[in-house]
């Protein structure tokens, strides 16, 4: 089996791993990485507070609560908008209200695009997650959005800080890593604060 079945095989287990969690669960371990990621944001200098995250999808850590939280937070805060392409564009939270489902069904800005280069402006970038190896090699979902996205600061001395939103279980020894997978600086998640590098 090639590594990128393997990756398929283990994306479908851990997507019915977050369906089997309890409402119970989801509720407190969503509590505790809002209030995590929070106490991260007003950990930062102000001039280090501008963001770019994600609308979580429903099951996805953070939930319908976490945009507010981090946009009381930061100085600005971007969400992206998919591209056809694989790519990403980017527009600024302005409230739940002004949000509308997007080309793969994720709620997205309504307001001005700022164009893909506008992540440069952003010093923390909280990326979406299925789970993430002791290293901080992150699973995505297999669409290359955010690899491609973050390709860019590869070489860059001032690389902007990349974080995950994870479940209790999710960093993992046995997610498979390819070349072009990024790593992330830090995993949020229910437990605290989990730096790699």
């Amino acid at each position: 089996m090639d590594i990128r079945d393997r990756k398929t095989i283990l994306r479908a287990r851990m997507m019915q791993a977050r369906k089997d969690m309890s409402p119970e669960t989801i509720r407190s371990e969503d509590s505790a990485i809002i209030s995590h990621a929070a106490a991260l944001l007003r950990s930062l200098p102000p001039s280090e507070t501008s963001v770019a995250a994600y609308s979580p999808l429903p099951g996805e850590p953070g939930g319908s609560l976490l945009l507010d939280a981090l946009h009381g937070e930061a100085s600005s805060l971007l969400l992206p908008v998919s591209l056809s392409g694989g790519q990403l564009d980017w527009a600024r939270y302005e409230g739940r209200l002004a949000l509308t489902p997007g080309m793969l069904g994720i709620a997205e800005p309504t307001g001005e695009r700022l164009g893909p280069d506008a992540i440069n402006s952003c010093r923390l970038i909280i990326i979406p997650a299925l789970g993430v190896t002791p290293e901080g090699v992150r699973l995505g979902k297999g669409g290359g959005f955010y690899d491609r996205a973050l390709a860019q600061f590869a070489d860059s001395g001032n690389p902007p800080l990349t974080a995950v939103l994870l479940y209790n279980g999710e960093i993992r020894d046995d997610i498979p890593v390819e070349d072009h997978d990024m790593p992330v600086d830090l995993a949020i998640t229910p437990t605290g604060l989990r730096r790699f590098s």
